[in-house]
């Protein structure tokens, strides 16, 4: 089924992976941008941080992009303005991948974690992060606008 359907599978992404069973597919997409949430949370602190200790925003993105930081997140989609070129961040994050559709699939994956009696604590915190960002307007914006929601936000005490 799979072989019949990858000449219009493919003209919707560059790649056709068979990922299993019926329902594999979108564990596999779930479970993928699980992963992109949280990681822009923490590119997104990352940056923030180190921008006001100091470091220029440019070489701090270098230095993530040659080191234990690097991701997807930092090296093709920085959410810090000014960072990149061509990426949601430098038009005011219109066009992307909206907030909202991340809070989506946060849920979802939370659903399935229930389900499946998967704790996904990270994953917890990130969906509060973004229906944060959302409660505060930027639903519709592409959901590295976490950054903003970041940069604006009050400090918190630590946890003891």
């Amino acid at each position: 089924a799979v072989e019949r359907a990858r000449p219009v599978l493919e003209l919707m992404g560059q790649r056709v992976l068979h990922c299993g069973d019926v329902g594999s597919g979108q564990a596999a997409k779930l479970s993928n941008n699980l992963v992109l949430a949280v990681s822009m949370i923490g590119v997104a602190e990352g940056m923030l941080l180190g921008e006001r200790l100091g470091v220029d925003k440019k070489v701090l993105a270098s230095i993530f992009n040659s080191s234990s930081a690097r991701c997807w997140s930092s090296d093709t989609y920085n959410p810090c303005p000014g960072v990149m070129d061509n990426v949601p961040a430098a038009r005011d994050y219109q066009g992307g991948f909206a907030v909202n559709l991340m809070r989506k699939d946060l849920g979802l994956a939370l659903d399935a974690a229930t389900a499946s009696e998967t704790a996904l604590r990270a994953a917890r915190m990130a969906l509060s992060t973004y229906d944060e960002a959302a409660a505060t307007g930027l639903g519709d914006k592409d959901f590295s606008a976490v950054y903003r929601l970041l940069e604006e936000a009050k400090i918190e005490p630590p946890v003891k």
